[in-house]
């Protein structure tokens, strides 16, 4: 599945301060998108889905779809290369470029070269994603006076 819910006591938490932010989630994996999508969302997040690199590219290239804070992607997708999502994202105007690039995959070794080049802040993850370990990174971005 490539999620893994280590944390169940986080959702049962009254959430901080209303934060705004908007994520992108790119993951050709059905219950893996949704379950992204449904744990940002609980976490204070407007999360939009895209099945694959073609249609994030849509989005991303969509002026009215506005600037995502945080870009979600999943470096290993069928039929198509996650890293290319994150390439449009760093070619971005600075003002529609997301803060942080989320990438997950199995062989992160295999991309993190090509992405360490682009400029845009990538935080790697290893699959199965631990969600605590995302939300920690959410909220250290999001949430500052939350940080230790």
């Amino acid at each position: 599945m490539g999620v893994v819910d280590d944390d169940l006591t986080s959702r049962d938490q009254p959430p901080g301060p209303p934060v705004e932010f908007r994520a992108l989630v790119v993951e050709n994996n059905l219950v893996s998108r949704e379950l992204l999508a449904r744990v940002l969302r609980g976490h204070g997040c407007e999360a939009q889905t895209a099945l694959g690199a073609a249609q994030a590219s849509a989005i991303l290239g969509d002026e009215q779809s506005g600037r995502f804070d945080f870009l979600v992607v999943d470096l290993d997708l069928a039929g198509s290369d996650g890293a290319e999502v994150v390439r449009q994202a760093a070619a971005l105007p600075a003002a529609r470029r997301p803060v942080k690039v989320i990438a997950l995959g199995l062989k992160l070794a295999d991309h993190y070269p090509h992405l360490e080049r682009l400029g845009i802040d990538v935080e790697l993850f290893q699959k199965p994603l631990h969600v605590a370990s995302l939300f920690k990174l959410i909220d250290g971005i999001t949430r500052p006076a939350a940080r230790p």
